[in-house]
């Protein structure tokens, strides 16, 4: 039986230890903020996709990481205004999002969060 030695990682798909995704429980999950207000994170490797909708409507999105752990997206949707930011914690490793909404007649409400991954 004939074994074949690869230098290269030929199974880069499968998070190893060594990465964030790796040592998450969840690499992908939801929250909604002040009801309207719903925030999505995929971990892949070292980074955290973000996505932000307001009343069903995308908003925005970006990227974390260890170098750079925060982002502020904001945004508005059928007359409601919000801007939410998350931030990467890494000890434990979680994600906390502080956001504020802004209806219209209603005024405005914000809140923080934290997202044990």
């Amino acid at each position: 039986m004939a074994v074949t030695i690869h230098k290269e990682d030929v199974l880069t798909h499968i998070n190893g230890s060594e990465t964030l995704a790796g040592q998450v429980a969840t690499s992908h999950s939801c929250i909604t903020l002040l009801d309207v207000l719903k925030i999505c994170a995929d971990v892949q490797g070292d980074n955290v996709h973000i996505e932000v909708t307001l009343m069903g409507i995308k908003i925005g999105g970006g990227t974390i990481n260890k170098d750079h752990p925060s982002i502020t997206i904001g945004g508005g949707a059928l007359g409601f205004k919000a801007e939410v930011t998350i931030t990467l914690n890494l000890n434990p490793i979680s994600l906390k999002f502080c956001g504020k909404v802004c209806a219209p007649l209603a005024g405005c409400k914000s809140g923080c969060t934290t997202l044990h991954l």
